[in-house]
């Protein structure tokens, strides 16, 4: 991915979830860019939705086990642990707990896929238009290109996950995920979340 569209990845990403500033302490814009080389780091490929060269929407999925871009991938993750190096975050350990807290696979599934959605954002003033669904879609034949089997899509109730079973995926698994707050509050906050699961022939 290159640079620029890295940029436009974290924005999108900060306007849509939090990913661990509310636990951490930290600003959304270094949670979003941790967030993004966390994805960088597994995914083998990637689609981009533009406009007028503007990047507004991206997939990408991860293959288990896979040998390309190792170096690369390498060099997503040693960014990324400079980044959780930073004294902007007040609690790393709540950052990194956050971040497993989304890794909600059960043992009996662990060896049940093959590789994951990595990534599926869309800018929000671009939604109901069927992008979305495109970029999934394109993913899914990448995915079918590469040998793939069984793609995992893990999600909760803060996306539009309508969107996986109009594209012929079958939701297998649901739990809560609990994450605290930041702070003297310590508030608990839950959501539902889901696995998906999309099957190719």
């Amino acid at each position: 991915m290159k640079v620029n569209d890295m940029v436009r990845a974290v924005e999108l990403l900060e306007n849509e979830w939090d990913l661990g500033e509310i636990e951490s302490g930290a600003s959304r814009r270094l949670c979003a860019w941790i967030y993004l080389l966390e994805i960088l780091e597994e995914t083998e490929q990637f689609v981009y939705y533009r406009e007028n060269g503007k990047l507004l929407g991206l997939a990408g999925y991860s293959k288990w086990k896979s040998k390309k871009h190792i170096l690369k991938k390498k060099f997503y993750t040693f960014i990324k642990k400079q980044l959780y190096k930073s004294k902007e975050i007040k609690d790393v350990n709540a950052l990194m707990e956050y971040s497993k807290n989304y890794d909600y696979v059960p043992e009996n599934m662990r060896d049940y896929f093959d590789g994951e959605l990595s990534i599926l954002i869309l800018d929000k003033s671009y939604r109901g238009r069927g992008i979305g669904k495109k970029l999934l879609l394109d993913v899914f034949d990448l995915a079918k290109k590469d040998n793939m089997k069984n793609l995992q899509i893990l999600t909760d109730e803060s996306s539009n996950y309508g969107v996986y079973e109009s594209a012929g995926c079958k939701k297998v698994y649901q739990t809560i995920i609990e994450n605290k707050e930041y702070g003297k509050s310590g508030k608990v906050n839950r959501e539902i979340a889901f696995i998906f699961e999309k099957k190719f022939k």
